[in-house]
């Protein structure tokens, strides 16, 4: 029980996280790829002036965060259930 605990922990919250991004930058790729260029603050692609890049983690610290240790917890799990599995 613990080791699948465990491993969901350490798996599915990566997954949310890389799936939120991978969305965003297929939005941005697109909007590069039509010429123009993305404004992360306002989530829209910008035809006529720059963009202003604000990095993935300051923009969603908490979905960041919580995934990360999430993981932490899920592998700390996993490594408790395999040496529970051991004995």
């Amino acid at each position: 029980m613990l080791l699948k605990l465990g491993l969901s922990l350490l798996i599915l919250p990566l997954l949310v996280l890389m799936g939120a991004w991978g969305v965003e930058y297929s939005e941005v790729s697109s909007c590069i790829y039509e010429g123009g260029s993305y404004d992360y603050l306002l989530g829209e692609c910008l035809m006529d002036q720059q963009g202003i890049f604000v990095p993935f983690a300051e923009r969603y610290p908490l979905l960041v965060s919580t995934s990360l240790w999430a993981s932490c917890a899920g592998l700390v799990f996993t490594i408790v259930g395999l040496y529970k599995g051991a004995s």
